[in-house]
C-alpha cells in the first residue's frame, strides 16, 4: 500500500498549531486532519500564502509567559511588591491609570493603596456570585503572574501602548495591574491578573491560550509601528528548554540550588517533533512549486535551510529493467555417429 501524501491544509495547520508535538503530525497513509488547531479551517488561499510568507520573514518573536501564580492576597501583595521594587517602579491598573496617582487623589500612603488591590485581586466571588467552587477541588490560584518582553531596542514607548492595548482586550473581564522594567537588556512588563472575571468565569491557561495571546500580542505591536512574530518554537526548528529556570534565573533569585529539569522533557521527542515540521515545511514548499508559484516555493525552501537541520531525501533515481535477452532458436539436434551407424544396421 502507496502511503498517502498529507494535503496542503493538513501541512499548513501542523506547521502553524498552536499545540502539540511530533506525534500530532499530519497523517501518511491514512485519513484525518492534523491537531492543535483549525486556523485555516475558513482562510482563503491568498490569507493562508500571507500567513505563509509572513512567517519567514523573521520577525522578532514575541515572548508570553507565565511567571508564576498567586495563592492569597499575601502571596499577591508580595508580587505587587516586586513588580513595584518596593513602589520605585510606576504600577497601572486595568483603566491605565497609575497607582501613585490614585494614591495621591485620595491622599492615601501608595503602600496601602498596592495592598488595596491585592486583597482586590485576590478576594473570590464577584458581589456574591460563585463565592464557593460546588464541584471539584477548592481553587488554589486567584492571580496570574506574567510576562510580556521584545528583543533588545525595541521602542519603548511603543512597546507601553501596544501592552496598554493587549490587556485591555485580551483580558478584558479580568481585573489586572501591570508595570514595566528596564533592569534587563530588553524592556518588559510585568503583569498580573485577576483568575475570576466579573462575568464569574475562571481564566484556566493552557498551551493553546498561551499561543493565541503571543498572536494577538504581536498584533498589538505590529499595529504601533514594532514587527513583531508570535510562530510556534517547533515551526522555527527550536526546541523547548529542558529546564524549568535557566541559570540566570536562580542567580537572580540568590539560590545556589541547580534548576530543575521538566520532568516532560525528551530530548528525542523534541528532535521528531522538528524534523517533522521540517518535512511538513519541506511539503508545503512542493506544494507551491507545484502550483508555479516559484517565490514562495524558494522562500520556504530557504527558510528550513537557514532553521533547520533537515536534508530532504532525493527520490531514488529509477534503474531500467534489464533488456531481455534475445531467444536464440532451437536446431534440430544432429544425431551422433554411432546412432547413425546403428540406425543403417536396422535398415540393412
Amino acid at each position: 500500500m502507496t502511503a498517502r501524501t498529507p494535503s496542503f491544509e493538513e501541512d499548513f495547520e501542523f506547521v502553524f498549531a498552536k499545540s502539540g508535538k511530533g506525534q500530532n503530525a499530519p497523517p501518511v497513509g491514512g485519513i484525518g486532519r492534523a491537531a492543535g488547531g483549525s486556523r485555516s479551517s475558513s482562510a482563503t488561499p491568498a490569507g493562508k500564502r500571507r500567513t505563509v510568507m509572513g512567517a519567514l520573514k523573521r520577525k522578532p518573536q514575541v515572548m508570553v509567559k507565565i511567571t508564576s501564580f498567586g495563592k492569597n492576597a499575601e502571596k499577591v501583595a508580595a508580587h505587587l511588591d516586586y513588580i513595584s521594587r518596593q513602589g520605585d517602579v510606576e504600577v497601572f491598573d486595568a483603566r491605565g491609570d497609575n497607582l501613585s496617582q490614585i494614591s495621591d487623589d485620595l491622599g492615601l500612603d501608595p503602600r496601602k493603596v498596592l495592598l488595596n488591590y491585592a486583597d482586590e485581586l485576590s478576594q473570590e466571588g464577584n458581589d456574591g456570585a460563585r463565592a464557593d467552587k460546588k464541584r471539584g477541588r477548592p481553587r488554589d490560584r486567584v492571580t496570574m503572574n506574567m510576562m510580556l518582553s521584545m528583543p533588545e531596542g525595541t521602542d519603548t514607548g511603543a512597546f507601553e501602548l501596544a501592552v496598554r492595548d493587549f490587556l485591555s482586550t485580551q483580558f478584558d473581564t479580568n481585573e489586572h495591574v501591570y508595570a514595566f522594567h528596564d533592569d534587563k537588556s530588553h524592556y518588559h512588563a510585568h503583569v498580573v491578573v485577576r483568575l475570576e472575571g466579573i462575568d464569574g468565569r475562571w481564566l484556566n491557561p493552557r498551551k493553546a491560550d498561551l499561543q493565541e495571546w503571543r498572536e494577538n500580542f504581536a498584533e498589538s505591536l505590529e499595529r504601533h509601528g514594532i514587527a513583531a512574530g508570535a510562530s510556534p518554537a517547533y515551526s522555527r526548528g527550536k526546541g523547548k528548554g529542558s529546564y524549568r529556570r535557566d541559570l540566570e534565573e536562580t542567580r537572580k533569585r540568590g539560590t545556589r540550588r541547580r534548576p530543575l529539569q521538566s520532568p516532560t522533557y525528551d530530548a528525542d521527542v523534541e528532535a521528531k517533533a522538528i524534523e517533522k515540521r521540517a518535512e511538513a515545511w519541506t511539503r508545503l514548499a512542493g506544494h507551491y512549486a507545484q502550483a508555479g508559484d516559484q517565490e514562495a516555493a524558494t522562500a520556504i525552501r530557504d527558510y528550513v535551510a537557514d532553521n533547520y537541520d533537515h536534508r530532504p531525501e532525493a527520490p531514488a533515481p529509477k534503474v531500467p529493467e534489464p533488456a531481455a535477452a534475445p531467444e536464440t532458436p532451437t536446431l534440430p539436434r544432429k544425431p551422433r555417429t554411432r546412432d547413425r551407424d546403428r540406425d543403417q544396421d536396422r535398415e540393412r
